[in-house]
């Protein structure tokens, strides 16, 4: 676990913490490396642990001996839940939690790790999932059904606030871009499973000049392995594309986009970025994959598309760019709908409800 924005879980981890503590919970995180969050953490009253190493291996005389600290730790906080957030981590949790004597709860963020994780999971007093689809695949996988509950991921009020035309055009200053540009956006890790080359394929189907509109690109390139993504990124053109390095804030890159494209291949356990983006008042476009069917069901189903497809990706794009103008009301409802569909009162009081049931178990 890092201490930064690494990915969705780094984040989800942050966010939750930081609302079970205000509410009254006294939380203990060991963490692996260190990160833009500390202060945060620092100024919520979460005490941080670490750096530790949450890798097993039997095989060597340091790869247990390095859990004895860690383990000596959670014993002597005598925690009444291990909430561990990583699977892949088991080994770790269950070596503290004997020391510990606490009962482990498991937040199961996306697919299973290994072979035999029914086995694996005996230690686990319960499982929280992400989505249905998240819980139905570790069923599938030997979970007794009755061992886990699903709890929507949710954001936080006003993390990503809703951003209108003066918002919009106040991001735009702000980053260099003309008020009058249309902006489809793409952030998180550039890679060819998070679909990052069908998005290229489709833009470069449009034909769009920079005049008219731009693709904005956010995040860490990860192409050193994939000479034909790397191709395609060099070869855009300048005046219709920009990229940055990926954010700790991307709401002033959310407000002044008109439209956000989430086309990964990969099958997501949840999918945050959907609810990132229409909580700011935007609509985006996601591949139909894993859990985002969930996020984006009902009248947003109308956003997915299938993975790998340029064409229909590309259709999608040209059809909602003009949102503004055709549906002036899109914004507004794309926002109502992550209001209501994911409240992250609701989301919280769910987890603290979990933790509590099961540190009353133990005692």
């Amino acid at each position: 676990m890092s201490l930064g924005p690494v990915g969705g879980i780094e984040l989800c981890t942050f966010q939750d913490s930081l609302a079970l503590s205000a509410r009254g919970n006294l939380i203990s995180l060991m963490f692996e490396t260190d990160g833009d969050f500390r202060s945060s953490y620092e100024e919520a009253g979460i005490i941080l642990e670490g750096p530790t190493s949450f890798d097993f291996d039997t095989h060597h005389p340091t790869g247990i001996a390095k859990f004895i600290e860690p383990a000596r730790w959670a014993r002597a906080w005598a925690p009444d839940v291990l909430w561990l957030n990583r699977f892949e981590y088991i080994f770790w949790a269950q070596a503290v939690a004997r020391w510990s004597k606490a009962p482990i709860v498991c937040q199961l963020h996306h697919m299973p790790d290994y072979n035999r994780t029914a086995l694996l999971s005996r230690g686990v007093a319960h499982f929280v999932a992400v989505s249905n689809f998240v819980r139905d695949v570790w069923v599938e996988a030997g979970i007794d059904s009755d061992r886990i509950s699903v709890v929507y991921n949710a954001l936080p009020p006003n993390a990503y606030p809703r951003g209108g035309v003066s918002e919009r055009a106040d991001a735009k200053g702000r980053l260099g871009i003309p008020e009058d540009v249309a902006i489809v956006l793409y952030y998180g890790r550039i890679t060819r499973e998070k679909g990052v080359g069908t998005l290229l394929d489709a833009w470069a189907g449009l034909g769009l000049g920079g005049e008219e509109a731009q693709l904005v690109l956010v995040g860490q390139s990860a192409t050193a392995s994939d000479p034909e993504l790397d191709r395609q990124l060099n070869s855009l053109d300048p005046s219709g594309t920009r990229r940055f390095p990926m954010q700790s804030d991307v709401v002033p890159f959310l407000h002044a986009a008109d439209l956000v494209v989430f086309p990964t291949w990969l099958e997501e356990g949840f999918g945050r970025v959907p609810i990132e983006v229409m909580a700011t008042g935007r609509p985006v476009i996601a591949s139909r994959v894993g859990a985002v069917p969930e996020v984006l069901s009902g009248p947003m189903e109308r956003f997915l598309v299938e993975p790998r497809n340029p064409d229909e990706l590309g259709g999608r794009i040209s059809s909602l760019l003009n949102w503004r103008r055709t549906e002036p009301g899109l914004g507004e409802a794309c926002a109502d709908w992550v209001e209501l569909r994911f409240p992250f009162d609701e989301h919280v009081t769910a987890l603290e409800k979990v933790f509590l049931q099961y540190r009353k178990r133990r005692r």
